[in-house]
């Protein structure tokens, strides 16, 4: 009888393990898309900002020396 609750019990403890073991892969997978999502949104930031810049001096130079 000793033998089959000790069996139990390491059974609980490697699903525990697993369990524990899927959340860290987890965070980590959402960690590593979330930093890249962020990289990908700041560089569409920039460039967006730059796309600003180029037609704000574009039609500063239409506008003072007209076709």
């Amino acid at each position: 009888m000793k033998n089959s609750s000790s069996m139990t019990g390491k059974y609980f403890f490697y699903h525990r393990i697993i369990e524990r073991l899927f959340f860290v892969r987890t965070l980590w997978l959402y960690l590593i898309i979330m930093k890249f999502l962020c990289f990908f949104f700041s560089l569409l930031e920039e460039l967006a900002n730059g796309l600003i810049l180029v037609f704000f001096f574009t039609n500063s130079f239409l506008s003072v020396f007209p076709a």
